[in-house]
């Protein structure tokens, strides 16, 4: 199992930060988690959320990362496809792959916010028909750089590197894990359900993939929410407020889909029926509870992971608290990982073995 980080670039208000300062700190993140030996990072794009996400344009920001950073992997985490015009996502993806010397990942999907869809003048009710239509563009694109549109033909400069062809598509209801298996995608599942909703989507999708000539290669990857200190009451105390903060905006954002009969969207609806209840309740027990948060000491947050492992994941990303911490604790969250979590663990995960035991 490989280990990511997942950004937001939140700036929650009890954090008091200047954006600028939550850029900076975010690239201060990426440039340890570079050290320490993580495998990727992925970058969320949102757009109009208010303060739960200021990374409008992740391709500028992992365009900064790749310059300070040597190995990590940097991600799109995802591309909400039909607010893109999917020659302009693949130029972007040849664009970065050549600053970054080949280390990029993508992900797309159609969107989870009616805000963002319609902002951008998409009909929530045509967006699976939208996105369909522009992932088959832009896996055209990648594979032949080029297009032809009204009889004449384009070609990409510069042209998309062959290992940009297989990509990664954000899954929620269980219709889009099975899509995910049809397009030959790699599924990455989001932090919107609870995980053992999750692991059975996960391996209804591993069976559908398997029946395929394409199965080599599929991968599976869950965001998770985690944090860690030496102090394990400590570290609950510390990152609790960011993390139902963080959690409550989801609800908060997503509650659209999850309350309005929205065509293609009548998974959302069962789990608005559980909104309301999870709001009032909602406290850092209950989201470990859920199998979506993991934070205390070592060997508590180490448990956690095993358990993600055995069930066959192959990358987890981790949101580090909920974009109110200080960098110097996320820094050195990073380092107990890598240093004390890691080793713990069954099997190679994504991080170091140098860095891990030196």
């Amino acid at each position: 199992m490989k280990i990511d980080l997942f950004l937001e670039f939140a700036s929650p208000p009890m954090a008091r930060r200047r954006l600028a300062e939550v850029m900076e700190d975010g690239l201060a993140v990426v440039r340890a988690a570079d050290e320490l030996g993580f495998d990727a990072v992925w970058l969320a794009e949102h757009h109009f959320l208010g303060d739960y996400c200021n990374a409008a344009s992740p391709d500028m920001l992992l365009a900064a990362m790749a310059r300070e950073t040597r190995r990590i992997k940097l991600g799109f985490g995802i591309v909400p496809l039909p607010i893109h015009d999917p020659v302009r996502v693949a130029e972007r993806l040849a664009t970065l792959d050549l600053l970054s010397g080949g280390r990029v990942l993508w992900g797309v999907g159609r969107g989870v916010t009616v805000t963002e869809l319609e902002g951008f003048g998409v009909d929530p009710a045509n967006s699976r028909e939208v996105f369909r239509q522009r992932f088959d563009e832009l896996r055209d694109i990648l594979r032949t750089a080029g297009f032809t549109r009204a009889g004449k033909h384009y070609q990409l400069r510069p042209p998309p590197d062959a290992r940009l062809g297989t990509g990664w598509l954000a899954a929620v209801s269980p219709g889009s894990f099975d899509l995910a298996a049809e397009l030959g995608l790699n599924v990455m599942a989001g932090p919107f359900k609870p995980w053992p909703f999750v692991k059975a989507d996960l391996a209804r999708y591993r069976r559908l993939v398997s029946r395929s000539s394409g199965a080599a290669g599929r991968s599976t990857s869950f965001t998770f929410a985690l944090y860690c200190e030496e102090d394990h009451e400590a570290a609950r105390a510390r990152a609790e407020p960011g993390l139902v903060w963080g959690y409550r905006k989801i609800l908060e954002i997503s509650r659209p889909l999850l309350t309005r009969q929205i065509s293609g969207y009548e998974h959302y609806r069962k789990l608005g029926r559980l909104a309301p209840l999870l709001d009032k309740v909602l406290t850092l027990p209950v989201l470990e509870t859920m199998g979506l948060a993991a934070v205390g000491e070592p060997d508590h947050v180490a448990r956690r992971l095993a358990a993600l492992q055995r069930s066959g994941l192959d990358r987890v990303s981790l949101l580090i608290g909920g974009g109110d911490l200080d960098v110097k604790h996320t820094v050195r969250c990073l380092q107990l990982l890598a240093e004390r979590v890691v080793p713990l663990l069954e099997a190679p995960v994504g991080v170091s073995a140098e860095v891990a035991h030196a």
